[in-house]
């Protein structure tokens, strides 16, 4: 069985930007763009130019069956919407004191592997060290390197709402460390960030000038490397026993983070 682990991008989320193409709209949009065609030289894409100008190189709906064309959509948006992975170039230019990995040169290796699910909804809004040995003791699994760990805290049953971004659990980098020491290397909640919501980091930072009081977690992947899942959902959906977790995320070039199709493939039908 497979369990969708991943957030729906809508059109209407705050930050996107969205067209669509129709159906009917489709013929309208080709007839310009076939002025010129991949591949036509220079000479070509004059003449073609001058034909559509002049009406002999246009399209109709009679043209195509029932009238229709394609459909399009374009998004523009962060790649941090919805569910996305964080490779460590977002949190800094280096890490461990190199260059820090951009998503084209993460191992695909690593987002595929052994999920665990650690519960971790009574940590009163952070994750601690503790907290996590503790989780690990009640879920009764062993991690270790090509393991993908998930924190639990059903945050996304308020996606939609400004709580999604004031209530979410924060993972503090000794929790990550723990983690890092037994050979995980890729991380993930059903927040929408490791660190919490914004407004009490920003708060603490202009109360105590201290810079280790904003985004901590992140800061953290710049001593040591560690990839991040944020924004997943459904985790409770997860039956107990083992499970593989896929999440790979889209390849896009230069960029220190992307979005993914997260799932988790049970062994129950």
């Amino acid at each position: 069985m497979y369990v969708d682990l991943s957030i729906p991008i809508s059109r209407r989320a705050p930050g996107v930007e969205f067209e669509q193409w129709l159906h009917r709209d489709g013929i309208r949009h080709l007839t310009r763009r076939i002025r010129a065609l991949p591949g036509d030289s220079r000479r070509e894409r004059r003449v073609n130019y001058w034909r559509w100008l002049t009406g002999g190189r246009r399209l109709r709906e009679a043209d195509v069956p029932g009238g229709c064309f394609l459909s399009n959509e374009f998004y523009r948006m962060s790649v941090h919407q919805g569910t996305h992975v964080d490779a460590p170039f977002h949190y800094g230019p280096e890490c461990e004191g190199r260059p820090a990995k951009k998503v084209m040169e993460l191992p695909l290796e690593w987002f595929s592997g052994p999920g665990v699910v650690l519960d971790v909804r009574g940590c009163g809004g952070s994750v601690g060290e503790r907290d996590v040995k503790e989780a690990l003791r009640t879920a009764g699994r062993a991690v270790g390197p090509g393991t993908v760990v998930l924190f639990r805290t059903d945050s996304d049953l308020r996606l939609g709402t400004a709580a999604y971004y004031t209530e979410s659990t924060a993972i503090s980098p000794g929790a990550v460390d723990h983690l890092l020491d037994l050979g995980v290397k890729v991380l993930g909640t059903d927040c929408w960030s490791f660190d919490g919501p914004a407004r009490p980091m920003v708060e603490k930072f202009f109360r105590t000038r201290d810079p280790h009081a904003l985004w901590p977690a992140h800061m953290h992947g710049r001593k040591r490397e560690f990839i991040q899942i944020e924004g997943l959902a459904r985790l409770r959906e997860l039956p107990p026993g083992p499970f593989t977790f896929m999440a790979f995320p889209i390849a896009l070039a230069d960029a220190g983070a992307a979005w993914c199709r997260a799932v988790a493939r049970t062994e129950t039908a």
